[in-house]
C-alpha cells in the first residue's frame, strides 16, 4: 500500500483529484484486492467495482442482482485495503429506498469507497446492457 502524500486525502478527495489531473479519467476495472494492486502498480489513477464482477467473481453468478449491499461492500472493502487508488463501486439499485441508499452508501463510505453510481432499475434489476429492464420514472 502506498505512504504517498495522496493517502493523507480521503477517498473522494483523491478520486476529485485524479479527475482533476486527468480528462477523461481512465478507470480500470477491478474485480478484486490482487487486480486492484496490480493496476496501481502500472500506473492507474482510478479503479472501479461492478455489481456484475462481485456477482461473477465472487459467487459465478449472472449480474440479475442476486448478491446483496454486504457482498460489494465486503469486496469493496477488501480492495480498499489493498491500495491507495480511489475505487467507484456500483451500488446497483441501493437496495431499496432512500433509507437503504443512504444506509448503503454510509457502508461504503466505511470500506473506503471513494464514489458510487446508482442505476434507475426498479427491482428486479437486470445488467445495464441486457434487454427488459425497467427504470424508475422521473
Amino acid at each position: 500500500m502506498s505512504t504517498t502524500p495522496s493517502s493523507k486525502l480521503t477517498p473522494g478527495a483523491r478520486f476529485r483529484a485524479a479527475l482533476e489531473a486527468n480528462r477523461p479519467l481512465p478507470i480500470l476495472g477491478t474485480i478484486n484486492a490482487y487486480t486492484a494492486m496490480m493496476a496501481e502498480r502500472v500506473g492507474h489513477q482510478a479503479i472501479y467495482l461492478s455489481g456484475g464482477g462481485v456477482a461473477n467473481a465472487s459467487f459465478g453468478l449472472p449480474d440479475l442482482g442476486m448478491t446483496t449491499m454486504n457482498d460489494v461492500v465486503e469486496d469493496a472493502h477488501r480492495i480498499c485495503g489493498a491500495t491507495e487508488l480511489p475505487l467507484l463501486v456500483d451500488i446497483d439499485t441501493g437496495w431499496g429506498g432512500a433509507f437503504n441508499i443512504a444506509r448503503t452508501v454510509k457502508e461504503m463510505q466505511r470500506a473506503g469507497v471513494a464514489a458510487v453510481h446508482l442505476e434507475d432499475q426498479v427491482a428486479q434489476k437486470r445488467c445495464g446492457h441486457r434487454p427488459n429492464k425497467a427504470i424508475v420514472s422521473q
